[in-house]
């Protein structure tokens, strides 16, 4: 039996281990202990092409709305941290294009593994202007907490990127291949494979009901993709679910090797090796750890519109496809409704799984 593609849910159980957890680049652990509250003026990592003219002022906008006063974009992570770094390249383009006028602050703030800053963002007295970097790890968080929120309170604006996940193997191993991995369960051999508890549990489920072969894996659950490329060194396992960023430095050595693409196209160099399931003859598998954006429950309709059209301009730039090969990820927009219907199933697939 196929699966159809299942690109929008399975998402929300995920940890918040990953280096790249948050909104940006590797997977982020959650502080261990809370941190005061900064305010900084944005300044994003710098890119290469910096703009030559005057910055234009923004374009009409179609929603009606455009910003007047200064703009706060929340992070839950501290400054210099994924979330952060996501923040700063959303805000800095935003600026150098000239899609935003005011100025944007950038307020980081770690306390209660996030949540504070989530509250503040809800209860804003200019919620048109605030924005709060979210995402799939982000949302396991505030659904833990005892704060007694949920997505429902915000507006969901955008989502900006993903990470998607590869199957790898020991380089030389017995499973370097798709085919010898095939080859071993249909001959009634147990594969072991390692990943997180997280979506990575989630995508290779789908990976296995897709080759029919639900019953030929056993699957070993570590804290983080790193750890998975460990025990697959040390021969502990046979497969290790990872992230492009987690596992890309064991690539380029030559000890791990990507075997296939869980995603709708393959990764860039090094990990290009690996084909995707379609072109393997199977529907497309993948589950996308989204990064987003979410805005106060009060936010007008008419600045939810604009910012989500603003972001829209942001990832069809040069320099935000720059960010994304840096840092490893997969371009994922969405749209204003397409995003609330991410976030609200990837909420009720996570609720219905605890």
């Amino acid at each position: 039996m196929k699966k159809k593609q299942i690109a929008l849910l399975m998402t929300g159980v995920l940890t918040v281990a990953t280096l790249l957890a948050g909104c940006g680049g590797k997977e982020a652990e959650a502080p261990k202990e809370p941190e005061t509250s900064t305010t900084e003026q944005a300044e994003a990592p710098e890119t290469e092409k910096e703009a030559d003219t005057d910055t234009e002022a923004p374009a009409e906008s179609a929603s009606g709305f455009t910003p007047e006063n200064t703009i706060t974009f929340n992070v839950s992570s501290k400054a210099g941290g994924n979330s952060d770094l996501i923040t700063r390249t959303l805000t800095d383009i935003c600026t150098k294009e000239g899609l935003v006028e005011p100025t944007f602050v950038v307020n980081n703030n770690t306390d209660g593994s996030g949540n504070i800053v989530r509250i503040e963002t809800n209860e804003s007295s200019d919620p048109d202007h605030t924005l709060l970097c979210f995402s799939s790890g982000d949302m396991q968080s505030l659904l833990d907490s005892d704060i007694g929120m949920t997505v429902k309170d915000f507006s969901p604006i955008a989502t900006v990127a993903a990470d998607k996940q590869l199957i790898f193997a020991k380089t030389g191993g017995n499973y370097d291949s798709f085919e010898k991995v095939l080859a071993a369960v249909e001959g009634g051999t147990k594969v072991n494979v390692g990943g997180t508890k997280s979506n990575e549990l989630t995508v290779f489920n789908m990976f296995a009901e897709e080759i029919e072969k639900t019953d030929m894996f056993n699957y070993m659950m570590y804290d983080s993709s790193n750890e998975s490329i460990t025990a697959l060194l040390g021969d502990h396992i046979d497969l290790a679910m990872g992230s492009p960023a987690a596992a890309i430095s064991y690539v380029e050595s030559g000890d791990i090797v990507p075997i296939v693409a869980l995603s709708d196209e393959r990764f860039i160099a090094p990990l290009d090796g690996a084909p995707t399931m379609p072109e393997l003859g199977y529907d497309v598998v993948q589950s996308p750890m989204w990064r987003g954006v979410l805005a106060p429950g009060s936010m007008s309709e008419e600045a939810q519109q604009f910012w989500s059209d603003t972001f829209k301009k942001v990832t069809e730039s040069e320099a935000w496809q720059e960010y994304l090969n840096k840092y490893l990820l997969s371009p994922y927009y969405n749209d204003l409704e397409t995003t609330r219907e991410i976030m609200l199933q990837s909420q009720e697939d996570y609720l219905a799984g605890k």
